[in-house]
């Protein structure tokens, strides 16, 4: 049975609910009452003329992604399935019919690309009339995205501008620590840190195994600056200096004004996250250090996740961030001696 409801943030109403065995959601392209009424009973009209669930194997991949088209469902990298399938019956579309398929519309391409391009929407348009699902080659499906030293410089220097001591010093902990959004909220500014011991203690990571960080010079630079440095409570916090909430304190309260500081500082905040701010470190401590096992235990890592990082960082990488001043060599004789707290400036 469908119904007439709402989206929030929508005008127009929307034909939802089962229709023979088929979820059918629908906008009817209307925002009067009535006016929906009667595209609803178009919709009606024209499933009842549709092949049922029980015939999906004999309907054509041409007939079934035109309905697929008309439900209002994505349309990208359509063209090229059309043109290869045409009037193959779904029901011959196997894993066998997608290795032939992946080879002849992408050839050699990356198993990321014939995920995104082919077996998502074939696999969606597919699921639109039944519920099976196609199987799609494993691999690939984690991007890395990372940023050079010198847009990581613009973006910390733009946070100044905002009316927040904690912002700056937080956005140069994630770049120079790689630490994760929830276990950073969660540092105490007395008990977990020492400038003078160039350490914190991560108490709240996200595999609930508890881990000292080297804090990198530049870090050391940011902290000591802030308010509340040595005081009980969270290290960093809110412009008001109330600290985060539990609720949304993983990311959430500070990603408008990172997002701003990217923007400010010429990046894109569409691609540029938090979290990009972990695998740019990942990258640039590599490409300095070549040490994958203090890679693995300052990042945090059970798996062999860091091992993405090892591909990344080149020496140029490497190099150009110790200019900037992002050294993560200073280990060994060095441990636990004084840094001046007077960050390296930029180029």
């Amino acid at each position: 049975m469908l119904t007439l409801t709402k989206r929030p943030k929508s005008p127009y109403w929307i034909a939802r609910g089962t229709f023979n065995g088929i979820r059918v959601e629908r906008s009817t392209g209307e925002t009067s009452k009535p006016e929906a009424r009667k595209k609803l009973a178009e919709i009606i009209q024209e499933l009842q003329t549709a092949p049922t669930r029980a015939g999906w194997q004999d309907m054509s991949f041409a007939k079934a992604m035109t309905a697929y088209i008309d439900s209002g469902k994505d349309t990208r990298f359509l063209d090229r399935l059309l043109e290869h399938f045409q009037e193959t019956r779904l029901g011959d579309i196997d894993n066998v019919a997608m290795t032939r398929a992946a080879n002849a519309i992408y050839p050699g391409r990356a198993p990321a690309t014939i995920r995104r391009h082919l077996y998502v929407p074939v696999s969606a348009i597919i699921n639109f009339v039944k519920d099976d699902k196609l199987r799609a080659p494993k691999g690939g499906g984690a991007r890395t995205m990372f940023v050079m030293p010198a847009l990581a410089d613009a973006i910390i220097q733009a946070a100044t501008t905002q009316p927040s001591p904690w912002l700056p010093a937080l956005i140069t902990f994630w770049f120079g620590q790689g630490t994760r959004a929830g276990e950073t909220f969660a540092i105490d500014g007395r008990d977990d840190v020492s400038l003078q011991g160039r350490w914190a203690m991560l108490r709240d990571p996200k595999n609930g195994h508890e881990r000292r960080v080297t804090l990198q010079p530049r870090v050391v630079a940011a902290l000591s600056v802030l308010p509340n440095i040595g005081e009980p409570g969270p290290l960093f916090r809110r412009f008001d200096g109330k600290a985060f909430t539990e609720k949304v304190g993983r990311g959430g309260q500070v990603r408008t004004a990172f997002a701003r500081a990217v923007e400010n500082g010429g990046g894109d905040p569409k691609v540029i996250t938090p979290h990009v701010c972990r695998h740019s470190w990942a990258t640039w401590f590599y490409a300095q250090t070549k040490d994958t096992l203090r890679l693995k235990e300052e990042g945090g890592w059970l798996s062999n996740e860091h091992e993405r990082y090892v591909k990344l960082g080149t020496p140029e990488i490497g190099a150009e961030a110790f200019t900037k001043g992002w050294d993560f060599t200073t280990v060994g004789e060095n441990w636990g001696k004084v840094v001046p707290l007077v960050a390296k400036t930029s180029a």
